[in-house]
C-alpha cells in the first residue's frame, strides 16, 4: 500500500473523523452535505469555494484565509503597461456581425440549393413519392422526366383458371 504525506491528507468539515487525500475532498464534501445537511451548518469561504467554515468561525477565517492573499494582490496590483512590443495593429474587417439586414440561415432553403442528398423522413407515402420525384428533378435536371412505371400486362393463356372451389379431377393430367 503507498504512504502518503500527512500534508496531501486532509479532514473532512463536516466529520473530522473522516480523512482523505487533498483531491479527493471535493466528492467527499458532496456526499457528507446531503448526510449532514441537517445537523451541521458550514458556509463557503469567498476566497475558496472549497473551505467550509462554520459560522461562529466564518468572520475570523475571511480576514486570515491563505486565498485572500490572491484575490487582494490581484485587485491592487497595476495594470500591465502596453509597450510598442506588446501592441498590436488594429485588425480591420469587413464583416459586420452586429448587421441586422443579414437575412436568419434556414437550412431547408440551404439543403435545397446545395448538392445534398436528402430523405423524405416521416412523410405520408404519397408526400415522399412526390418528394423523391422532386428530388430527383432537382439533381438530375429540370429536363428530367421520370417514365410512368406500369405492371407489366398479364400474358394470355390458351386455358383458363379453375374457379376456386371447382373441384379438380383426380390424378388428371392437364394436356
Amino acid at each position: 500500500m503507498e504512504s502518503f504525506d500527512d500534508s496531501e491528507m486532509v479532514y473532512c468539515p463536516y466529520n473530522k473523523e473522516h480523512k482523505m487525500l487533498r483531491k479527493k475532498l471535493q466528492q467527499h464534501i458532496l456526499k457528507c452535505r446531503v448526510l449532514y445537511k441537517d445537523t451541521v451548518e458550514l458556509m463557503v469561504c469567498p476566497f475558496n469555494k472549497g473551505h467550509l467554515i462554520p459560522e461562529p468561525e466564518f468572520f475570523q477565517h475571511t480576514k486570515s484565509c491563505e486565498d485572500r492573499k490572491i484575490i487582494v494582490h490581484y485587485q491592487n496590483s497595476a495594470p500591465a503597461v502596453l509597450d510598442e512590443d506588446t501592441r498590436h495593429p488594429k485588425i480591420e474587417s469587413e464583416e459586420n456581425w452586429d448587421d441586422d439586414n443579414v437575412p436568419d440561415y434556414d437550412p431547408q432553403i440551404y439543403c435545397a440549393t446545395a448538392n445534398i442528398v436528402r430523405e423524405p423522413n416521416g412523410l405520408f407515402p404519397a408526400q415522399r413519392k412526390a418528394f423523391i420525384k422532386e428530388e430527383n428533378r432537382r439533381q438530375l435536371g429540370e429536363d428530367y422526366e421520370e417514365e410512368e412505371k406500369k405492371p407489366p400486362k398479364a400474358k394470355f393463356r390458351g386455358e383458363t383458371r379453375p374457379a376456386p372451389y371447382e373441384p379438380r379431377r383426380p390424378y388428371s393430367r392437364r394436356q
